[in-house]
């Protein structure tokens, strides 16, 4: 009889390590958990269209600002300079276009009068004078209003809401033109990446829920929805040598590691008190049935 006890006691021991064994490998497939998640944003490069000194600068690091704040002014007065001398230029080009229509129908109405007067060569001169003036004032309007932008562009303001970061700048610092200047945050723009194994990933799709514990909050859970996962991962080895044939470096472990596959979880609930901050770590869950 108490063999009988122990052989149950053994065989009751094993069937539940058993099913507590399928009930992990099961929540392995279908409900995969990683702890290397990041929070993402998109980073906007704040870039000047026009070179010159800041002369004001209002903004200071890590400020949030709203959409069309000023960020930072350029000196304007080689600008305001510009447009006065593209003004010039537009009225001298009217001038001679003023000039030239008035030859060009002077000489039409003596050809009209007496076609002796005045040669076809002569004529067709004065008519494409008029043609090149013509051209002249609307190069002219158009290097005027060019003028104008650069005048604009010398005030730069946030494209979004966000937060300005890393801010190196100072009152009186040179930019120039086309080259990124500070840094800002889109506010509108936060996600989490996750990055699972590739034995992870084989039952996630797009739509499933997604539960993000972020290490700053981590009795605050954030609610998301799987966006998408990414389609490549570089490569360590099989690049191409001098001889563009494959460089692949011997290997002997004899563990193989899973790859991690980046999949983008977008947030759809955050709460009120949370703070996202670009680069901070989360673990993530995915419900995948």
């Amino acid at each position: 009889m108490a063999r009988l006890i122990r052989y149950l006691v053994t065989l009751g021991t094993v069937a539940l390590a058993g099913y507590v064994l399928a009930q992990m490998f099961h929540d392995y497939l279908f409900h995969p958990w990683t702890r290397d998640g990041h929070v993402r944003a998109q980073v906007i490069k704040i870039t000047p269209r026009v070179s010159g000194p800041i002369v004001e600068l209002p903004v200071s690091d890590n400020q949030a600002v709203r959409k069309g704040d000023l960020l930072f002014r350029i000196d304007p007065r080689t600008y305001e300079l510009a447009i006065e001398q593209a003004e010039a230029k537009l009225k001298q080009a009217r001038a001679s276009a003023e000039v030239s229509l008035d030859q060009a129908t002077r000489a039409r109405d003596l050809h009209k009068r007496d076609k002796g007067a005045i040669s076809e060569q002569s004529l067709t001169r004065k008519e494409n004078n008029l043609l090149v003036s013509e051209a002249d004032v609307d190069v002219a309007r158009a290097n005027l209003y060019a003028a104008q932008l650069d005048l604009e562009f010398t005030e730069v303001r946030a494209p979004v809401d966000g937060y300005i970061t890393n801010l190196k700048l100072r009152q009186g610092t040179q930019t120039v033109a086309n080259q990124p200047a500070l840094a800002l945050i889109d506010t509108a723009s936060f996600w989490v990446h996750g990055f699972f194994k590739e034995t992870q990933i084989r039952n996630v799709r797009s739509g499933n829920q997604a539960v993000i514990k972020l290490m700053t909050y981590p009795d605050q859970p954030l609610e998301g929805i799987v966006e998408n996962m990414g389609w490549g991962i570089s490569q360590q080895d099989g690049q191409s040598d001098a001889d563009l044939l494959p460089t692949i470096n011997p290997t002997f472990d004899w563990i193989r590691l899973a790859q991690r596959i980046p999949v983008r979880i977008r947030l759809t609930r955050v709460p009120e008190d949370v703070t996202l901050r670009v680069g901070t770590t989360a673990s993530v869950f995915i419900t995948t049935e």
